[in-house]
């Protein structure tokens, strides 16, 4: 079984330097007033996962909200319906803006010439194109099989291009390859 950990460390061409990795994700909903076990539980575990991932080498966690959502209406394709249908759902919020605040920010200063970014939503064009912009290369990093893909925007956009399914073919044959600062 493989780690985020080593997985960071694989992903980082041999002869560079791994600064720091970003995990961007979202804490799940928790209603503010009253919250359930079961919200309460899954806030908890998730809290630890992210703290867990802070600790690891090098590592920097980037933390949006869950936000929950009502509308009610009539589903067009639902047929006849004699009262209206309420839809709750749960959105994330604020994680890809980090995402992109945080990789532009990091190639105009000039904290890193090389920018990998493990994604395949087209939202990240824009944080790719100003961080080509600044003179970063951003390499790509994605999972294209029958149930995933990568925009096709995003992929042209990038610099370079990696399937991460040949990574996790090479961590299941042996440790990382040792990189020098």
């Amino acid at each position: 079984m493989w780690s985020l950990q080593s997985l960071a460390d694989r992903i980082v061409p041999r002869y560079h330097w791994r600064f720091r990795t970003y995990y961007f994700d979202a804490l799940p909903f928790r209603d503010r007033n009253h919250p359930t076990a079961n919200q309460e539980l899954r806030y908890r575990k998730k809290k630890t996962e992210l703290r867990s991932i802070e600790r690891l080498e090098r590592f920097t966690v980037r933390c949006g909200y869950c936000r929950r959502t009502s509308v009610t209406g009539y589903i067009k394709s639902m047929g006849y319906q004699s009262e209206p249908t309420r839809i709750t759902t749960v959105e994330q919020k604020m994680v890809d803006v980090l995402l992109a605040t945080e990789m532009t920010r990091i190639a105009w200063s000039k904290e890193a010439q090389h920018i990998g970014l493990v994604a395949g939503d087209g939202d990240y064009v824009a944080a790719v194109e100003a961080a080509k912009g600044a003179g970063a290369i951003v390499r790509l990093f994605y999972i294209k099989n029958r149930s995933t893909s990568v925009a096709p925007n995003l992929f042209d956009m990038a610099d370079e291009r990696v399937n991460l399914a040949r990574i996790f073919q090479d961590m299941e044959s042996g440790p990382p390859i040792p990189r020098t600062p």
